[in-house]
């Protein structure tokens, strides 16, 4: 099971247009012997709304309106590695507000905590990183477009006594969206941050042919330079949490990457998928500073999968 995920989900009704739902999951990894936590919440929803609280794995949009037929342990945003275009998946802890529907529109507030541990399957940090989010979506078929903006804020050990502000400047804004035309489903997203940490672009196409999905997928990040926003020791603050949630560090290079693949599917349940990516940047980076080589990027990628979900 090199790809196992399991998810166990419980819910109650409990009346009056009122329920909750309680989730956990862990993840197993074929050749290794570790099998790794994921999502622990428990929601409640009403009229009002619903509120869910816990420890979840977080991908961002950018990474939801990819083709879905290109795959791979590194391309998907797996935490373990840190070298491709987008930005990894992060598990933290939460509280999530997410208001009744406002006809198409979905309206969400976000509450986050990292990990202080440098744990590279956490993507947490040593600064103590906490984030806000606020955010809104848009589904009409055949769109569907969603946008959020990100505030964080960090106590470091080289700035105890202030930390970073939450109003120092350093703020993510993600747009993305899809739009399916029947043969073809187009989408396109696109990262930035205020303070000049490298922005992220994606574009994809999905095309269904009976059985067959193929996919496009093209990712891209522009070069990396240091944090020039304020003190030395925020500046320091800054490029170390930008290593702990992108895995991007000063003087990478500019990253693109393009994946092919197509998924068979058998059955609802059981496909096999093949893809494969080539990146541009393998060999390329060298810290500005220190005029050390870094470690290289990737090359190629390719994998070959037989899937069953139950």
């Amino acid at each position: 099971m090199h790809d196992g995920d399991i998810y166990l989900t419980a819910k109650e009704d409990l009346g009056g247009g009122m329920s909750a739902t309680a989730r956990g999951g862990f993840t197993m990894r074929g050749r290794g012997t570790a099998i790794a936590d994921r999502d622990g919440t428990i929601s409640l929803a009403g009229p009002m709304g619903s509120v869910t609280v816990g420890n979840l794995r977080a991908c961002g949009p950018l990474d939801a309106v990819k083709s879905g037929a290109v795959t791979g342990p590194v391309y998907t945003a797996n935490e373990s590695e840190n070298a491709v275009p987008l930005d990894k998946c992060s598990m933290v802890d939460v509280v999530i507000y997410t208001a009744p529907k406002l006809g198409d529109f979905t309206l969400a507030a976000t509450y986050g905590e990292f990990n202080e541990a440098a744990g590279t399957n956490q993507r947490g940090n040593k600064t103590g990183l906490t984030f806000t989010v606020v955010g809104a979506t848009y589904a009409r078929a055949p769109f569907m477009a969603t946008a959020d903006l990100t505030n964080y804020a960090a106590a470091t050990s080289a700035n105890q006594s202030s930390g970073l502000k939450p109003l120092d400047g350093w703020m993510r804004t993600r747009v993305a969206g899809t739009y399916d035309m029947g043969p073809a489903k187009f989408g396109l997203g696109y990262q930035t941050w205020s303070w000049g940490k490298a922005d992220q672009m994606l574009a994809s196409v999905a095309i269904p042919v009976k059985n067959v999905v193929f996919g496009l997928d093209y990712m891209a990040r522009g070069a990396q330079g240091a944090a020039t926003k304020g003190s030395a020791a925020e500046n320091a603050a800054l490029d170390a949490i930008s290593t702990a949630l992108s895995g991007t560090r000063n003087g990478d290079a500019a990253s693109s990457a393009i994946g092919i693949g197509a998924t068979y599917n058998f059955s609802k349940t059981t496909n096999l998928n093949a893809s494969y990516i080539t990146y541009s940047d393998a060999g390329k980076n060298v810290n500005p500073t220190t005029g050390a080589v870094i470690k290289p990027l990737l090359d190629t990628e390719y994998r070959v999968r037989l899937l069953k979900t139950f």
